[in-house]
């Protein structure tokens, strides 16, 4: 098995508030990522003929260990694209992630840190040098098949009646547009959906992503916005820059990543008794 085709949703407490929380930390069995787009990153890539798979890697992304996984797994051949940055020692992988991504195989290849857009031509270049017949896996991971099994696993999973609201740490939002699809396809409505961004940037591009994602537009209403789903959207930016971790001020009773859930997680314990319950807390990994 390569993936959990289900992942269980256990009971926690917020300030004596009951939330259930859907363990997709528990995505993929050891040596996998706890990072629910390796999901797609599986039905993708089963797709593709190539051999060699390429993938650009980030700071603190889990995607090259992800992809790595999957293409061990797989028996197909990985060179990971990791950025360097100044501050990191002139030799070995500083980051987990990374040095994950290279015990399961992956062939590992320093770029200059820099903007992502450039890292990505960088690394498409340097990839058909090195393997003329292969394939880089799209920036950031922003798969169709991401959405489409991330809803898959949402109509699978037995949520508690009536639940009112869904808080889902967003990075570009493939795992969320999932989500709400496969709530709606459950005919769950009537409920807020709190997508909490892991690092601020213009709400409207993620909104147009999700919606293009989903398939579903959204409309302002109110004070938030409603969409297809049948649901209110609130989108939350809390100022995180893209290297920040979780603020300090709350302990999780699960693991929970501090460049994305955990950040998530401390909004909730901050308006627990503001959102209406029961509450669902989708721990995507990341």
């Amino acid at each position: 098995m390569i993936v959990q085709e289900f992942t269980p949703v256990k009971k926690y407490e917020l300030r004596g508030v009951p939330v259930w929380v859907k363990r997709e930390d528990l995505c993929c069995p050891k040596p996998g990522p706890s990072f629910s787009k390796v999901r797609g990153v599986l039905a993708h890539i089963q797709k593709r003929p190539e051999q060699t798979i390429g993938v650009l890697d980030t700071r603190h992304s889990k995607a090259g260990w992800g992809v790595s996984y999957v293409c061990q797994k797989l028996g197909r051949k990985v060179i990971n694209f990791w950025p360097r940055y100044k501050a990191d020692p002139k030799t070995g992988l500083p980051r987990k992630p990374q040095r994950m991504a290279k015990k399961l195989g992956a062939q590992m290849v320093a770029l200059k840190a820099g903007r992502s857009a450039i890292l990505y031509h960088e690394a498409r270049k340097q990839l058909a040098e090195l393997e003329p017949d292969s394939y880089l896996m799209p920036n950031a991971l922003k798969l169709a098949e991401s959405v489409q099994e991330n809803a898959k696993e949402v109509r699978r999973t037995i949520l508690p009646t009536g639940f009112r609201t869904v808080v889902i740490s967003i990075s570009s939002g493939t795992i969320a547009a999932g989500v709400l699809r496969g709530l709606k396809l459950s005919d769950h409505y009537d409920y807020v959906a709190v997508l909490h961004m892991g690092y601020s940037r213009s709400k409207k591009s993620v909104q147009k992503y999700v919606e293009d994602a989903s398939g579903f537009a959204w409309e302002q209403k109110g004070l938030g916005l409603a969409c297809g789903l049948d649901a209110k959207v609130e989108l939350v930016d809390e100022n995180y820059s893209y290297s920040d971790t979780a603020r300090k001020g709350v302990k999780c009773p699960f693991p929970c990543n501090p460049y994305y859930d955990l950040k998530a997680w401390r909004w909730l314990d901050r308006n627990i008794k503001k959102v209406p319950g029961p509450v669902v807390f989708w721990n995507i990994g990341a």
